[in-house]
């Protein structure tokens, strides 16, 4: 298992806290690649999804702007030598942004390991983007935002959205992984009360055209985190449907050999609580977000390097403390993160 993987599930599973703790630690001051680097090169959306906060007024009001040569500069400079992963597009749509294949190329120069793009997909399938380029340039993946596999549930959530476009794209994208074999796509369904039944049958396998299908499904019950158009958080519905719907794409997601990411049916309402010590402490040191309002911590100055940074917040010290005296790790605090099987 590479480090990218050890970090990936180093919040979960049977190895002792101080241990992940003393992994990370070692990893950290020996300059090794520890953090994912996600990025909001633009705070914008073509689309008003219901689910997301673009979808209300207020919030989207409050979202703009577009990362400037300098900051793309300041954040490749900083942070990407550290960078197992960089994750372009979080919460607004990198397709977007102007210079994606430019900031793509940069992160593959940088020797990021893997590159990935989540998007609604609107601007690839229309040919306003080129998925071919993004690929060429040296991303490995394309997340796929797709709510719904009939048309009039899908383009009710995400509304803007033809369902026709995310078709035409399911066959893109099958083009683009015969040229380039080792691209990888990934599917994000955010489940809620109005698509869980469009899980059922062969609904969700039917958008994909012969010979393709995605790499790797991921299976997120909605949750409440913040305004926005959608307002049902009941997740009876969901439950109750689960054997046939979530349960039954990841069990054919198992029989296609697909990688299935997914909430098990007892943990489908665990969709919060208190974090661990240990956890928490991991999030500090490898998520690093930027967009045009930030760069990684609301006090990471301008010549600040990811060195720099924790070594003024002597962060090495704060793990080897967390690891060697568990009870001196700071309090808990609630996460929203889901827990998810690996099928």
């Amino acid at each position: 298992m590479n480090i990218y993987n050890i970090l990936r599930f180093a919040g979960r599973g049977s190895i002792p806290a101080p241990l992940k703790l003393l992994g990370l630690w070692a990893l950290h001051v020996c300059g090794r690649r520890t953090a994912g680097v996600f990025i909001d090169p633009v705070l914008s959306c073509n689309l008003r999804c219901r689910m997301c906060y673009f979808s209300d007024p207020e919030k989207r009001g409050s979202l703009h702007g577009v990362m400037t040569a300098a900051q793309i500069d300041q954040a490749e400079r900083a942070l990407f030598h550290r960078a197992l992963k960089l994750q372009i597009g979080c919460g607004a749509e990198p397709t977007l942004y102007p210079h994606l294949c430019e900031l793509i190329r940069r992160g593959r120069l940088a020797g990021v390991p893997y590159i990935s793009l989540t998007t609604n997909g609107q601007l690839l399938a229309t040919g306003r983007v080129d998925p071919y380029a993004l690929a060429e340039a040296g991303l490995n993946e394309i997340t796929l935002s797709m709510h719904g596999t009939t048309a009039p549930v899908y383009e009710e959530l995400m509304t803007g959205a033809k369902f026709d476009n995310m078709l035409a794209l399911a066959k893109l994208l099958g083009d683009v992984k015969t040229r380039f074999p080792n691209f990888k796509i990934r599917v994000n369904y955010t489940v809620n009360s109005l698509n869980i039944h469009d899980l059922e049958g062969d609904k969700f396998w039917a958008v994909w055209p012969d010979g393709v299908q995605p790499d790797i499904v991921q299976l997120r019950p909605v949750q409440d985190l913040g305004k926005s158009a959608w307002t049902d958080f009941d997740l009876q519905p969901i439950i109750a449907a689960y054997d046939s719907t979530i349960g039954a794409v990841a069990e054919e997601c198992r029989r296609r050999g697909i990688i299935c990411i997914a909430p098990s049916s007892a943990d489908v309402g665990a969709t919060g609580g208190q974090q661990d010590n240990a956890s928490a402490v991991i999030e500090d040191v490898t998520y690093c977000y930027v967009s045009p309002d930030s760069c990684y911590k609301a006090d990471f100055r301008d010549d600040d390097s990811y060195e720099s940074y924790h070594r003024r917040h002597r962060t090495a010290r704060a793990l080897l403390r967390a690891a060697l005296f568990p009870g001196s790790a700071r309090d808990r605090h609630v996460t929203k993160k889901l827990n998810y099987r690996i099928k």
